[in-house]
C-alpha cells in the first residue's frame, strides 16, 4: 500500500495548526474600505515652464464615449487680434463649426475675457485673491463635459462650445499661475461653470474648484 509522502513527512497535527494560524491572521487584518471618489467639476489647461501649452487635461463630468472622430476644421481668423505673440499668451479662434479653440502659448493673459466673449462665450476670467471671502461652487450638472473638450489632433487646444453652456451659466476661467512668479513658469487655467458669476475667486480655493 502506497502512503502519500506529505503524510509521511508531516506531523499529524501540523497542517491543522498551520491552517488555524493562517485563518486567525486573516481575521486579524483590518478591512480596507475604499474611499468614495469625488467627481471633479473643473477642466484644466496646463502651462509648461516655457510658457507653452503642453497639455489640456480636461477632467470632465460624464464620459465622452460614443463620439466619433472629429473632422479636421480649417480655422477662421482668430477672435483675438493685435499684439505680438510675445505679448499675448493665448490664441482664441472661432472655427467653422462654431467651436471656440483656445490655446495657451505664453503667460500674458490680459484681454482673454474679452476675447472669449467676442467669440460668443459667457466667460469671466479671474485671478485668485487672498482678500476674496466668497465661496465659488461649480455647477454640477454634467454640462461642462459637453461645453469643453480636447482637439483630437492637438491636445494643447481646448474646444469650447458656446451652445452647450446652459442659459444663465458662466464659463469661469481662473488663472492659477503663482502670483509674483518670476516667469509664471508653472500654472494653469481652471475652467468651470458657475451660476451666478462670481465677482472674485478666493485664493484658498486654488486647485480645489469643487466648492
Amino acid at each position: 500500500m502506497n502512503t502519500p509522502l506529505d503524510v509521511l513527512d508531516t506531523p499529524a497535527n501540523f497542517r491543522q495548526r498551520l491552517e488555524d494560524e493562517l485563518t486567525a491572521r486573516a481575521a486579524a487584518r483590518p478591512v480596507l474600505v475604499p474611499l468614495p471618489v469625488r467627481r471633479r467639476r473643473t477642466g484644466r489647461i496646463a502651462v509648461t515652464s516655457l510658457g507653452l501649452a503642453a497639455a489640456v487635461a480636461a477632467v470632465l463630468l460624464g464620459a465622452q464615449a460614443g463620439s466619433g472622430p472629429a473632422t479636421r476644421q480649417e480655422a477662421v481668423p482668430p477672435a483675438v487680434g493685435g499684439g505680438a505673440l510675445d505679448e499675448v499668451g493665448y490664441t482664441v479662434t472661432v472655427r467653422p463649426d462654431h467651436l471656440v479653440a483656445v490655446e495657451i502659448i505664453g503667460t500674458e493673459l490680459s484681454g482673454l475675457q474679452d476675447a472669449l466673449r467676442r467669440a460668443g462665450l459667457p466667460a469671466v476670467v479671474l485671478s485668485p485673491s487672498a482678500s476674496c471671502s466668497a465661496k465659488v461652487t461649480p455647477v454640477d450638472t454634467g454640462h461642462l463635459g459637453r461645453a469643453m473638450s480636447l482637439d483630437p489632433e492637438n491636445g494643447r487646444v481646448a474646444l469650447l462650445d458656446p451652445g452647450a453652456v446652459p442659459a444663465g451659466d458662466t464659463l469661469l476661467v481662473v488663472d492659477e499661475a503663482p502670483p509674483g512668479a518670476l516667469h509664471k513658469s508653472v500654472g494653469s487655467l481652471a475652467v468651470m461653470l458657475t451660476n451666478p458669476a462670481p465677482a472674485c475667486f478666493p485664493a484658498a480655493q486654488v486647485d480645489v474648484g469643487e466648492g
